[in-house]
């Protein structure tokens, strides 16, 4: 589909211009494509199919879709040094913009550069950035978006070892999420190993089996 679109490239807006590369990119890497299809070649396809989506994006002050196009790049580059280093250079956009669509993915960049910081072992930077993703979906109406944000701050404390601040947000997530009818396995996950750090294997238990319940 994206190549027979190839040939109206040349009079179209730089915004779909942008587009057509973002989307030729994703379909070479993204986070749905399994470890196997990611060779050298398909990597390399993608990186210069985002560079160019970066490119455009730039040159036309189209904030939102160089932020995209950074975070994607991360896709490619997936080594979490790599990955901190893009996510560093789209929050930079972020910061730097007025434009509402880029500053929409504060968010998103915060927790992804949060992840990249705990993948090397560095859980208070992390921790911040994660603390910092949650002030800004707090700002915002999506609920499911902010559990996730929390999520992310308790998986952290957990590997700081500060387990009771830890239990306690995961156990308020699953209540909310019990509430909304938004049952989580990641947070049935999570309580369990806190339970089993706290030596308490009955509560332990019964979270394994929520989670199994979940993902049958």
């Amino acid at each position: 589909i994206l190549a027979k679109l190839e040939a109206q490239l040349a009079s179209a807006s730089p915004q779909a211009q942008t587009r057509h590369a973002l989307e030729v990119g994703r379909s070479w890497a993204s986070a749905t494509h399994p470890p196997s299809s990611q060779t050298p070649q398909a990597k390399e396809r993608a990186r210069g199919a985002y560079q160019k989506a970066l490119e455009l994006a730039k040159k036309h002050q189209l904030d939102d879709l160089s932020v995209d196009a950074l975070h994607m790049l991360a896709f490619v580059d997936t080594a979490p040094a790599d990955q901190l280093r893009w996510g560093r250079e789209a929050l930079a956009v972020v910061q730097a913009s007025a434009q509402p669509a880029a500053r929409k993915w504060e968010a998103s960049i915060r927790n992804n550069i949060g992840y990249a910081l705990h993948e090397l072992g560095r859980y208070d930077d992390a921790l911040a950035e994660f603390r910092r993703a949650v002030v800004v979906r707090e700002a915002g109406s999506n609920a499911q978006a902010l559990r996730v944000a929390y999520w992310m701050v308790a998986w952290t404390l957990r590997a700081l070892q500060r387990v009771d601040e830890a239990l306690e947000i995961q156990l308020r997530l699953e209540r909310e999420g019990d509430a909304a009818g938004a049952t989580d396995l990641y947070v049935f996950e999570e309580l369990e190993a806190l339970y089993r750090l706290k030596n308490d294997e009955a509560r332990a238990r019964h979270y394994a089996d929520r989670k199994k319940a979940v993902a049958r």
